[in-house]
């Protein structure tokens, strides 16, 4: 019987001591390289581009008047949160229970649509314009980890945090095909001559102003008997980002006159009033902005700031690598 309590005592404290070097080897510090693809799930109306609204919209043009004469109109919404991320991420846990990590981490979003112009004149399409989005960031994502304590190898935990975007933009890609008058007035041509037709391709980034996010995960480690660990989890991260500034990076086309005579655009056509955009919570008298009287195309406009929207509800998978013994 002696012998026996013995055997049953070693027995369970070499259990006991396989546990708490287990449960050791969980502490400490770690690595998780990370890929993620995530989908948008607050869908929210885009902001006005330059003072007209995310629209998708077909008119037609009035012969006699040049009015417009609108045939159906869609809001166009959506959210700069679906797309794909990659990062790293590095971790203590400092308990069975309580971990800390930090990740650093890429996103880009999916192009989405953001303005849509279809106008017609006599049977005919006489302007085209559509304007997409889309965009790229960089942010740090500290979070607090608490685990579920097991000794399996499917090991789950939650985690909740905050974004700190440090840097990115959104841009606008715009394709503009114009033989309707819309935009001939912002070219200069030779006396005596006349546009028939603009083709138009720009591109502008969105700067944005600093801002703070939220983000909350569900996940689990799992163990395939060796150091490096499988993982996977279920997060939801939701930030609205306000613009600051804008940029013109792109800015190029061809105008082709009644005599068929066709002018190069470069970016030196571009007045800065177009190249530079500053964005404000709100616009005051004194300030250069379009609907002004006073406006000066030749120096930065002034805008309204606006906001979009990067929530989006995704799954993370990558391993998690242990840097202590």
């Amino acid at each position: 019987m002696k012998a026996m309590k013995r055997k049953i005592t070693i027995a369970l404290s070499v259990l006991l001591g396989c546990a708490l070097g287990a449960n050791a080897q969980e502490r400490g510090f770690y690595i998780k390289p990370t890929g993620s693809y995530f989908m948008k799930v607050t869908p929210v109306e885009f902001p006005a581009l330059g003072g007209e609204p995310a629209r998708r919209t077909v008119a037609i043009i009035n012969p006699s008047t040049g009015e417009r004469d609108i045939q159906s109109q869609t809001a166009l919404t959506g959210s700069f949160g679906e797309g794909w991320r990659a990062g790293l991420v590095g971790g203590f846990r400092f308990s069975e229970v309580v971990g800390f990590e930090v990740g650093l981490n890429y996103f880009e979003s999916t192009t989405q649509d953001m303005m849509v112009q279809q106008f017609n004149l006599g049977g005919s399409t006489v302007f085209e314009r559509n304007t997409t989005g889309e965009v790229k960031a960089f942010d740090l994502a500290p979070a607090l980890v608490l685990h579920i304590p097991t000794y399996s190898t499917f090991k789950p935990y939650a985690k909740v945090g905050f974004i700190l975007p440090v840097g990115g933009y959104l841009v606008n890609k715009s394709e503009i095909n114009d033989r309707a008058g819309v935009l001939f007035a912002q070219f200069p041509v030779p006396p005596g001559e006349q546009i028939s037709s603009i083709v138009l391709s720009r591109e502008e980034e969105v700067k944005a102003n600093p801002t703070i996010g939220f983000q909350s995960a569900l996940g689990f480690d799992y163990s395939f008997g060796g150091r490096v660990n499988f993982f996977a989890e279920l997060e939801y991260r939701n930030i609205s980002v306000g613009s600051k500034e804008k940029e013109l990076t792109k800015f190029e086309g061809e105008i082709v006159l009644t005599n068929d005579t066709r002018m190069p655009i470069t970016f030196d056509n571009a007045p800065e009033g177009t190249r530079t955009v500053n964005y404000h919570k709100t616009i005051t008298s004194d300030m250069n902005f379009e609907e002004s009287p006073d406006y000066d195309r030749n120096q930065p406009t002034d805008d309204l700031r606006s906001y979009i929207n990067i929530g989006g509800l995704g799954v993370n998978i990558g391993v998690k690598i242990p840097l202590t013994r």
